[in-house]
């Protein structure tokens, strides 16, 4: 990929959704989450969600949390997580705690992915085997960010595992990554896992983030977020806001 032409064409096959400010989103993706919630509730007991961490989706879980659905029938948890322990201020499932498993989303059952190994390889088993036993599969909702260096999930531009984590055909639901970019392990869903998914979001907020989604780095290197969209078979429904 190396042209902005062919960065429109994989964005284009997509659904974009633009706001005009970041309430009217949180309102808009709040009810479309819920009503997918709601209906796997109804056709099958059970509705599961991955959720990304970072700053953006904040106020869209508190909006979340506050929804009267039966949260006890549903299993949260996250797309990729930073190898902290929970009580860390750079982890994502104790954002997740603070913004989201509060209201009546307490009542959900969430299943974080940092396990009390000390090493992630062992956290990766560990939470493959959460996924075959306790999470709902494949999810429901997932629900994706993208980095100013147009990564998604934990699929770094310069992580030495980003090949695996994107190859369709890889038989892990869970990896580990280590960028060179970033000070810490982590384990991240693969992209088979997320591919799987019912009902795929793709949420950015700022004029930056559009640029680079519509536009790349002005580098002739596939970003991992134009490389996930090129490769999905299903519509992605892109929540922008400035």
């Amino acid at each position: 990929m190396s042209s902005i032409q062919t960065i429109e064409q994989i964005i284009n096959k997509h659904k974009q959704l633009h706001f005009d400010n970041r309430a009217e989103l949180e309102s808009a993706l709040t009810a479309s989450i819920v009503k997918q919630l709601t209906q796997a509730i109804n056709d099958d007991g059970k509705a599961s969600i991955a959720v990304s961490g970072g700053s953006t989706p904040k106020a869209l879980f508190s909006a979340l949390s506050q929804v009267d659905i039966d949260w006890s029938k549903v299993d949260i948890t996250l797309v990729d997580e930073r190898w902290v322990e929970p009580d860390s201020d750079q982890s994502n499932e104790r954002m997740l705690r603070e913004c989201f498993l509060i209201n009546h989303a307490a009542a959900a059952n969430f299943i974080g992915m940092k396990s009390a190994h000390d090493d992630v390889a062992s956290g990766v088993i560990d939470y493959n085997n959460k996924l075959a036993t306790e999470i709902k599969q494949p999810f429901d909702v997932v629900i994706l960010g993208m980095g100013g260096d147009g990564h998604t999930a934990s699929w770094f531009p310069d992580a030495p595992e980003i090949d695996c984590a994107l190859d369709a055909t890889g038989g892990s639901l869970t990896l580990s990554t280590l960028p060179p970019s970033q000070p810490m392990p982590r384990i991240t869903l693969s992209y088979p896992c997320v591919a799987a998914a019912k009902h795929l979001y793709l949420h950015i907020t700022g004029d930056d983030k559009r640029q680079v989604l519509e536009s790349g780095l002005n580098t002739n290197d596939a970003l991992p977020i134009h490389r996930t969209l090129s490769q999905l078979e299903q519509a992605v429904n892109i929540y922008w806001a400035s």
